[in-house]
Formats: C-alpha cells, sequence, structure tokens
C-alpha cells in the first residue's frame, strides 16, 4: 500500500497541465505587441533648409517582437514646398506631391512690379530681376524672416512702398527711403542662399 501511495505522488509531481501536449509546444518567443490599425500612408515635411533628400530609413517589427530597419538611398534633389508621403501600394513607394498652391507652376508665370519711373521688378521660378537704372551699393542677408537687402544710390524723397508679391519663393518687395540712397527689402519664405549678378544693365538674384 506504501508503495502504492509513492508511485502516485511521484506521477502528480511530474505531470504536466496538459498531459497531451508535446513538450516542443512550449515556446520561448515574445507576443508581438499589439498592433495599430492597417498602415495605409505617412506624410512628411521637411524644414525649409533641405535641398536634398540623402536617405529614408524604414524601421519594422518583425514576427517574433524584433525590430530591423531597411535603408534606401535617395541622394536627389528637391523642392522643401512639397509634402513627401510614404504610402502602401503592393510594395513600399515614396511620391511626391505638391502643396496646394505654394509651387511656382511654370516658368512663364511672372509677376512685375513698377515703382515710379526708376525701377521695376520681374518675378518667378525662384529668380528676380531688378529694372534699374541706379548703381547698387552693396547687398546682403538678414534672418528671422529671411530676407536680401539691395541698397541702391540715388537722391530722392518718397514713401515706403510696399509689393505683396505671394510667389514662393518670394513673399513681398519693400522700398524704403534713405539719405542720398534707397533700400529694396526682399522677403522669403524660408532659408534661402542667393546670388546677384549684373546682366544687361539689370540685376539678378537667383536663389539656391
Amino acid at each position: 500500500m506504501r508503495i502504492f501511495i509513492l508511485l502516485l505522488l511521484g506521477t502528480l509531481c511530474f505531470s504536466r497541465e496538459n498531459p497531451f501536449a508535446p513538450v516542443e509546444s512550449i515556446s520561448k518567443f515574445t507576443q508581438p505587441a499589439k498592433q495599430d490599425r492597417q498602415f495605409d500612408r505617412v506624410y512628411l515635411s521637411l524644414p525649409d533648409s533641405a535641398r536634398v533628400l540623402k536617405k529614408l530609413d524604414v524601421y519594422y517589427q518583425n514576427l517574433d517582437g524584433s525590430v530591423s530597419h531597411r535603408s534606401v538611398n535617395i541622394d536627389k534633389k528637391i523642392d522643401w514646398h512639397n509634402e513627401f508621403s510614404f504610402s502602401y501600394k503592393n510594395s513600399a513607394t515614396i511620391r511626391s506631391t505638391r502643396v496646394k498652391s505654394l509651387s511656382v507652376k511654370s516658368a512663364h508665370n511672372i509677376k512685375r512690379y513698377k515703382y515710379k519711373d526708376f525701377i521695376s521688378f520681374q518675378v518667378g521660378n525662384k529668380r528676380m530681376k531688378i529694372i534699374t537704372k541706379d548703381s547698387k551699393i552693396r547687398d546682403f542677408i538678414v534672418d528671422n524672416p529671411y530676407k536680401i537687402v539691395i541698397d541702391f544710390r540715388r537722391d530722392t524723397n518718397f514713401l515706403t512702398k510696399t509689393f505683396k508679391v505671394k510667389m514662393p519663393p518670394f513673399v513681398s518687395i519693400v522700398l524704403g527711403n534713405h539719405d542720398k540712397y534707397y533700400r529694396v527689402v526682399v522677403t522669403l519664405d524660408g532659408q534661402y542662399l542667393y546670388d546677384l549678378k549684373k546682366s544687361k544693365g539689370d540685376y539678378i538674384i537667383t536663389l539656391k
């Protein structure tokens, strides 16, 4: 009788909760985190200092819960006015979409402004032509917001004049009178490098 009781206790000690489950079914994998709704698309806007899209890094969670990543080299010039999207369409693709009306539609979309009889402006496609017979004294840039400042020599007198350009990257042109010179202030919509050259008597601003 004692031998039977000892055998019964031993069987109970070594039995599993489910005696029919194979040993191999006991897994050490971590359960993956609870997933959100199905991925469709994510949008990305870059700051106004961005000029080249270098690389895209994608981090993803595997079936076992671990995290890996893949990189896609791009190294292409971009216009920061664009809004970018990473979307799912059979395979991951990157597409660039225009942001509403922030971009210049074509190189032929030119706006013209004239003040009195001594200066006029032609604006379009990241370029501005300043038509004047007055000589340039100096030019420089200031920030917050970014502005190109150009001083021209002329002994004149007039009230401050403002042109609302609203043609990205150009926002406005302001003319102000000073002692024996006047100042042209071109306000930009973000950070840019600029090149100012004289060509056939006109001054050409090119943004980069």
